[in-house]
């Protein structure tokens, strides 16, 4: 995300349907605790050693944004180009919490973010004041943190088709990971240092990106063949239309923070595509933990539909089917959790078949 917001507007591919620019829009969605504000931070301190480049408040409204990406007008000279200026307005938008971005559902402002994320010409009179802002070539990136219980709260079921969400990639992890207070963390000087230098180096980057044909021929045999493995979940449809224009872009992202020749590779694209697929792998989670409801009433489900399935037939179940039927009311991180808690209360018996549901008592 951080190579992206240093990209700007001043690095493109071009397609069929026009110039495609690396600016993304990114939400980490984990529980509270996991340390997702510790990854927007370092991306927050990243951006910081680009004093050139544009970042949003910590805290903004819609209209407060439309300013900000007014003030964050950037002009690059380029020799060679015709004119020699390039003249855009580039903003990095960076949240530790969603909420404070986004309070609540509000249509308008996410009109706003869908037309900025496709690049083009955005215009926005004012009310009751004489101020009409133009801009001919914006661009804005958004990476935010946020919590499964804030899209729950906030978004309403009509938010998943529409522009912004399906515009949006989502990276999940519900797993909470304990780690001792006293291990210590690499921060070695030498390598920030590398890290800022080779950052300020894509920060200059100008031009236009191109295929070498192997990885042309296979980023659009993949697109053509509707981009496999796809996600399935009813809540992704509009985000999968968007899929392959997510590729395009990571493709450059990939490509820069390879190296500076402008050439996306064929390895490029692999790690482009494999990030992609990566994240949307636990994309279905958001909506199992979403739908939920807490622990004790899926193992109420769980029980109900082992009890019933052992009284018809009277047949010890196997233990897949049980691990299955947990699999599809939570995500993969809580399955094991879900089980074991089931057989420690004794709500499940193992047996050398597979599982017996113990009656309950009254």
């Amino acid at each position: 995300m951080t190579v992206a917001m240093a990209m700007e507007r001043k690095t493109y591919i071009r397609t069929n349907i026009g110039d495609l620019f690396p600016n993304l829009y990114v939400m980490a969605i984990a529980p509270p605790g996991v340390g997702k504000t510790l990854i927007t931070g370092t991306t927050q301190d990243f951006m910081r050693e680009l004093p050139e480049h544009h970042m949003a408040p910590s805290s903004v409204s819609r209209a407060s944004l439309v300013d900000s990406l007014v003030a964050a007008e950037r002009k690059v000279v380029i020799p060679q180009n015709n004119p020699p200026v390039l003249a855009f307005n580039s903003l990095a938008v960076v949240q530790n919490e969603m909420g404070v971005f986004l309070p609540a559902y509000d249509s308008e402002f996410m009109a706003v973010l869908t037309d900025l994320y496709d690049c083009r010409n955005f215009s926005e009179k004012k009310r009751g004041k004489d101020i009409d802002n133009k801009l001919s070539a914006p661009q804005l990136n958004l990476f935010a943190a946020t919590t499964v219980s804030y899209l729950s709260d906030s978004m309403p079921e009509g938010a998943w088709d529409q522009g912004f969400l399906s515009r949006t990639i989502l990276l999940y992890s519900g797993e909470v990971i304990k780690r001792s207070l006293w291990d210590t963390i690499d921060k070695s000087v030498e390598l920030k240092n590398d890290l800022i230098h080779d950052l300020k180096q894509i920060g200059s980057m100008t031009g236009r990106f191109k295929f070498e044909q192997e990885a042309a021929s296979a980023i659009d045999a993949w697109h053509k063949a509707d981009g496999p493995p796809k996600p399935d979940h009813p809540k992704l449809q509009h985000y999968n239309s968007r899929r392959t224009t997510h590729v395009l872009k990571l493709c450059m992202i990939a490509s820069a923070a390879r190296g500076n020749d402008f050439i996306i590779t064929l390895d490029d694209y692999h790690r482009a595509l494999d990030w992609l697929l990566s994240a949307e792998l636990y994309m279905p989670d958001i909506f199992k933990s979403m739908a939920v409801g807490g622990d004790p009433k899926v193992i109420e489900e769980t029980y109900y539909w082992a009890y019933k399935k052992y009284s018809k037939k009277q047949q010890d179940i196997p233990e897949s089917e049980v691990i299955e039927f947990i699999q599809n009311k939570v995500p993969a991180h809580s399955v094991e959790r879900i089980y074991s808690l089931m057989i420690k209360s004794k709500l499940f018996e193992k047996r050398l078949e597979g599982i017996r549901p113990r009656a309950k008592k009254d």
